[in-house]
């Protein structure tokens, strides 16, 4: 699948005391961190950030900053977060076969969380990041502040973001709902409503959302912690193609071109090839293109966080 990325920028700030999308956190503004994640994901081949007007060419600035190689677009946000998603949707290029969802806000997701979305959705399937809910959960009253019931606990999960689905199905889901006037908080209700299987997958306990000063905080010390990879070091995904037959040696020579390693090709499925292959993270780019060009539109493949290696100048010293 060819992937989008739409980041949801819009909004006043109002818990925050002021819009935040463009505060500095760790050096960058709030918004960048999810710009340049997505922007270093060779699998994402398209951005679109919907944000309030006077914030529009600030974040075109920022998508040519930190994700040079993707020809981003900036739509102005909607009312709500509801419709800002469905008019960035509209905005998508036409090549991409599978969107995910983000909140500009939530700065610390990680690309091993995105990748575990991305590799359960097809078609009827769509999936979201979320951690299980730790704190016991009281339904109350809201006029009289009294405890009406409380929720078993071991069934919650606290939903974030990225949510991921094929593009017809998010367009679809959000088109029915914009028809009949139906709101929800998450794209993920509105696929829950279209009648999609949304799996849970779950994610790191740091991708929180930045909605108050101590949350800036708090998101700044971790960014710092975490530090920025080792410029001698490179990121090594494995690769998991699901091709016909009659294409898997072609697919395998295109991941040897781009410095790749083939583990194995699997014959004994019975409606597909699988070829996996350990591949550098920054060879892929443009992989999506070729590989829909080699094994037909409807084949799929997935990446997954492998390890992290030397470089080559590294190896040959």
């Amino acid at each position: 699948m060819r992937w989008g990325a739409v980041i949801v920028a819009a909004g006043r700030g109002e818990r925050f005391g002021g819009p935040k999308q463009l505060v500095d956190v760790a050096g960058r503004p709030l918004v960048a961190w999810s710009i340049a994640m997505f922007g270093s994901m060779p699998e994402i081949v398209d951005l679109v950030v919907a944000t309030e007007p006077e914030h529009a060419e600030a974040m075109r600035d920022l998508a040519r900053r930190y994700a040079p190689r993707l020809e981003a677009r900036v739509v102005h946000g909607g009312p709500t977060r509801q419709e800002s998603v469905r008019l960035a949707l509209a905005a998508l290029a036409d090549r991409c076969s599978a969107v995910l969802v983000h909140d500009g806000a939530r700065p610390l997701v990680l690309s091993v969380d995105v990748r575990a979305g991305m590799r359960v959705v097809r078609p009827g399937v769509a999936s979201l990041l979320a951690q299980p809910v730790v704190d016991t959960i009281k339904v109350v009253d809201p006029g009289r502040e009294v405890v009406m019931r409380t929720l078993d606990r071991a069934t919650l999960w606290a939903a974030q973001t990225p949510q991921f689905a094929t593009v017809p199905d998010l367009r679809r889901a959000h088109a029915d709902a914009h028809k009949h006037g139906v709101g929800a908080t998450d794209d993920a209700a509105l696929l829950e409503r279209a009648g999609l299987d949304v799996v849970v997958v779950r994610a790191s306990n740091e991708n929180f959302k930045v909605t108050a000063p101590a949350d800036r905080e708090r998101a700044e010390a971790i960014l710092v912690a975490r530090g920025a990879l080792p410029v001698e070091e490179e990121e090594v995904l494995l690769v998991e193609a699901y091709v016909a037959g009659d294409t898997a040696l072609s697919v395998a020579r295109e991941l040897e071109a781009r410095r790749g390693r083939v583990d194995a090709i699997e014959r004994d499925l019975p409606d597909a090839v699988v070829v996996r292959a350990f591949v550098p993270a920054e060879d892929l780019r443009g992989f999506g293109d070729r590989f829909a060009a080699l094994a037909g539109a409807s084949a799929i493949y997935t990446t997954h966080h492998a390890h992290y290696a030397p470089r080559p100048s590294e190896q040959a010293s």
